[in-house]
């Protein structure tokens, strides 16, 4: 890759890549500099005489990757940002806020696990983000699911009282 096409991939790519990191939970300093960090290995594998078949999806891959090992697995997910809903919403946006207010909800391994899928993260890809089996980040999956339409069928009128 040439460096006039590397420069145009970078400038591309980064703003886009730190909103999918915030919308992960970064903050967008975490955000920017996992981008950053994705980009320059990126980079250096190239230079290195590495073939990248798939450029932006190995950049968001590391970068994704780079932002979760930076994060403590606990904390990971628990603060979602508050969405103040005001009363003349409709009914996508409110659907929204209170998905967003149930994975709140979520411990905190299924609510990263839901929105890597949601991020459309293969179920192999988030458990090596993730550093687990498969087949636990299925069965997280499921869980999650159960638990989060219980809450958004049971919960959802509580949220907004």
């Amino acid at each position: 890759m040439a460096e006039a096409e590397f420069a145009a991939l970078f400038a591309d790519l980064t703003p886009r890549l730190v909103q999918h990191l915030l919308y992960l939970g970064a903050q967008p300093a975490e955000a920017e500099d996992a981008v950053h960090d994705a980009m320059v290995s990126l980079l250096l594998a190239l230079k290195g005489g590495a073939e990248v078949q798939h450029p932006k999806a190995w950049v968001r891959t590391v970068a994704a990757r780079s932002y979760f090992r930076r994060r403590h697995r606990e904390t990971l997910m628990s603060e979602v940002p508050d969405v103040a809903a005001p009363g003349s919403v409709d009914a996508q946006v409110a659907t929204v806020v209170d998905v967003l207010e149930a994975l709140k909800r979520l411990p905190a391994r299924q609510s990263a696990i839901m929105r890597l899928f949601a991020a459309d993260y293969s179920v192999s890809e988030i458990a090596t983000v993730m550093d687990m089996a498969p087949a636990t980040v299925r069965s997280n999956l499921r869980h999650a699911r159960k638990k989060l339409q219980r809450l958004l069928s049971d919960g959802s009128r509580s949220m907004h009282a």
